[in-house]
C-alpha cells in the first residue's frame, strides 16, 4: 500500500532513521498493529453475528439487501427491485452496479462484506502508514501513543460496525481518507497518484453527499499546482454525474433516488416554497443539537486551530482548508445517525486531516507541549470514537433483530406464501423473490413516492396499488400508516419480536380481497411452525 507515504526507511526530521521503519521491525509498527487488532475484533463481530443469527451471514440493516435486489435487476436488464419496473430505491450511483459484478459471480451476501472489510481495513492501514511517514510516531516514547491512535482510528473510522451494514459506506470512508492523503503529499511535493484520482472521482458516486468534498477537494489539488490532475477529476465526475441522470431521466426516473428524496434534508424542503432557506436553516440547527453535530465542530475547531499554526505554510493551510470546507458543508446539508453510518465518512475525514495537522505541527512544540498536545488528541478521537465503539457492541443485536423479523418475514413471503405481497421495510423480501413486492413506503415504488410528496397518499391509494398488483397478502408497521389501511383489508396475523434496533417490533399481515383465505391461514400455520423461538406470530381467526 503506498497512497501518500513516502518510503519506510526514511530519516526523520532530526536525520535520524525512523525507529518506527527500522529497529521496531515491520511488525511493531502501529499501522501493522492496528490492522491485526482490527482483524481480531472484526473477526469477533462476525463470529457473535453467526452465533445469534443461526450462523447466517445476516447485515444489521435491511436497507443492505435493496442494493442486492437492485442488482439482481441490472443483470436482468433493468433497474429496481421488480422485473419490468423501473424505481430508484439505491441510495449510491455505482454501488449496485458493483454489486451486480459480485451478483454474477454468485458471492450474495457476502459480496459487500468482502468489499467492505477490504475498504475498511484499507482506510486504516493507509492513514496510519500516512502518518508514519509523517513522522507523527518517530520517538521511541510515541510508540504507545501510536498504538492507541492506531486502537482509536478503527472506532473513528467505524471499521468494525460500519462493514456489516452492507451499505456502501466503508467504500465512501475509504475514498474520502485516500483523497485527502492525495492533498496532504500533494502539499509537500509528491504527485497525486492514480489511486488518488480513483478515489476523489469515486467520491460522488458512492455517496451523493460526496460531492462537497469532491469539489473541494479539485479545487485543493489546483490550488497546489495539480490543475491537469484536478481538470481530469473534475470532468470526470461531470460526465459520470451527467450520465447518471441522463440513464434516469430516460427511465422515467427522478433525477436523484427516492431514499435521498424521501428522506434526510430534501425530505424537508417545502416544494411549494421559493426559498429554502428554512431547511437549511433546520438542519444546521439540529447539527448543533446533535451530539454528533458537536463532535464535529469539535473536530473543526481543533483543525482550525492547526490551521492557525500552520498559516505560514501555504499548502498545508489549503489542505486544512479544504476538509473545513467539506466539514461545514455537512455541518449545513448532511444528515446524522442512522446506525451511525451517515456523518461517518466526515468524522473519519475531519479525524485523518486533525491529526495530520498535528504531524505537521510537533516540530514546532517543545516536550511539555508535545505530552499535552498528545493527551488532548486522545481525548479528542476517544469523545469522537465512542458512538462506533457502541455501534460495534450493538451490530450483532442489530443483525439478530433482522434475522429474526425481516429474515423471517423474507421466508414467510419466498416459501410459504409464495404470491405477490406489500410491506413498507424494503428489503431482504425483495431480495431474491421471484414474485412481486410493493413497497408501500416508496423507496421501490414510483407510484407511492409520488403519492407520498404530492401528499395524497391514504388507505384509498394503498387499495388501488394493491390491486393493481395482484398484492394478496400485505406485512406492514401499522403505526408507519396513521391514516390507517383499507376497509377491505383484513389483519391475519401480527409478528411480535424483541427487536432492540428496527423501528417497530411487531409486523401486522393483512390479506386483501384477492387472495385466497384458506391459502393464506395455511401458510401462516406452517410458517409458525418454522420461526424462531423469540419470536411469536399470533394468528387472529378469520
Amino acid at each position: 500500500m503506498t497512497i501518500a507515504v513516502n518510503h519506510c526507511d526514511r530519516l526523520d526530521r532530526s536525520g535520524r532513521q525512523s525507529s518506527v521503519a527500522s529497529g521496531a521491525g515491520r511488525w511493531t509498527r502501529p499501522s501493522t498493529v492496528a490492522v491485526l487488532l482490527w482483524s481480531a475484533l472484526f473477526a469477533a463481530e462476525l463470529a457473535a453475528i453467526a452465533a445469534l443469527c443461526d450462523f447466517r451471514l445476516v447485515f444489521a440493516l435491511d436497507d443492505a439487501y435493496i442494493h442486492l435486489a437492485v442488482a439482481d435487476q441490472i443483470l436482468s436488464g433493468g433497474y429496481g427491485v421488480n422485473a419490468g419496473e423501473f424505481s430508484s430505491p439505491s441510495s449510491s450511483i455505482i454501488w449496485p452496479y458493483v454489486l451486480a459484478l459480485t451478483e454474477a459471480m454468485h458471492l450474495g451476501p457476502f459480496g459487500p462484506l468482502l468489499i467492505n472489510a477490504a475498504a475498511a481495513c484499507a482506510t486504516v492501514f493507509a492513514l496510519l502508514r500516512a502518518l508514519e511517514a509523517n513522522g507523527l510516531f518517530d520517538d521511541a516514547n510515541d510508540r504507545p501513543f501510536g498504538y492507541l491512535i492506531g486502537l482509536l482510528l478503527v472506532f473513528n473510522v467505524s471499521a468494525v460496525a460500519l462493514p456489516m451494514t452492507g451499505m456502501e459506506h466503508s467504500a465512501h470512508v475509504w475514498a474520502s481518507v485516500v483523497t485527502f492523503l492525495g492533498l496532504a503529499a500533494a502539499a509537500r511535493g509528491s504527485a497525486p497518484t492514480r489511486l488518488h484520482f480513483i478515489a476523489l472521482v469515486l467520491l460522488p458516486l458512492i455517496r451523493f453527499e460526496g460531492i462537497a468534498f469532491a469539489c473541494a477537494a479539485i479545487a485543493g489539488f489546483a490550488l497546489l499546482g495539480h490543475r491537469r490532475f484536478a481538470g481530469g477529476a473534475a470532468l470526470v465526475v461531470i460526465f459520470s454525474l451527467s450520465g447518471y441522470f441522463a440513464l434516469m431521466a430516460s427511465r422515467g426516473l427522478p433525477l436523484l433516488p427516492s431514499s435521498v428524496l424521501l428522506k434526510g434534508y430534501l425530505a424537508n424542503l417545502d416544494g411549494e416554497s421559493t426559498s429554502n432557506l428554512p431547511a437549511v436553516v433546520k438542519n444546521m440547527l439540529r447539527s448543533i443539537a446533535t451530539s454528533y453535530g458537536l463532535r464535529l465542530i469539535m473536530l473543526g475547531l481543533a483543525l482550525a486551530g492547526c490551521a492557525s499554526w500552520l498559516r505560514a505554510d501555504r499548502k498545508a493551510l489549503i489542505v486544512c482548508l479544504t476538509v473545513l470546507a467539506a466539514i461545514g458543508a455537512h455541518l449545513v446539508f448532511g444528515q446524522y445517525g442512522w446506525f451511525n453510518r451517515y456523518e461517518v465518512y466526515i468524522m473519519a475525514l475531519a479525524v485523518a486531516a486533525l491529526l495530520w495537522g498535528v504531524a505537521q505541527v510537533r516540530p514546532r512544540l517543545p516536550a511539555l507541549q508535545w505530552s499535552f498536545t498528545k493527551i488532548a488528541v486522545v481525548l479528542g478521537l476517544g469523545i469522537s470514537a465512542m458512538p462506533y465503539v457502541t455501534t460495534a457492541l450493538v451490530t450483532p443485536i442489530g443483525a439478530s433483530d433482522i434475522h429474526e423479523q425481516q429474515y423471517q418475514l423474507a421466508r414467510f413471503a419466498k416459501s410459504f406464501y409464495r404470491h405477490a405481497v406489500a410491506v413498507n421495510d424494503l428489503g431482504l423480501v425483495a431480495y431474491r423473490n421471484p414474485n412481486y413486492t410493493l413497497d408501500l413506503w416508496g423507496l421501490g415504488s414510483e407510484q407511492v413516492r409520488k403519492a407520498r410528496t404530492s401528499g395524497q397518499y391514504g388507505p384509498a391509494e394503498m387499495a388501488a396499488l394493491a390491486s393493481d398488483h395482484g398484492v394478496g397478502l400485505v406485512m406492514i408497521y401499522d403505526v408507519w400508516f396513521p391514516k390507517g389501511v383499507p376497509s377491505s383489508w383484513t389483519k391475519v396475523a401480527v409478528l411480535r419480536t424483541t427487536t432492540v434496533t428496527l423501528s417497530q417490533r411487531d409486523v401486522a399481515f393483512y390479506r386483501t380481497p384477492l387472495a385466497d383465505a384458506a391459502e393464506v391461514t395455511s401458510a401462516l400455520e406452517a410458517f409458525k411452525a418454522t420461526i424462531p423461538p423469540r419470536d411469536r406470530l399470533d394468528i387472529i381467526a378469520p
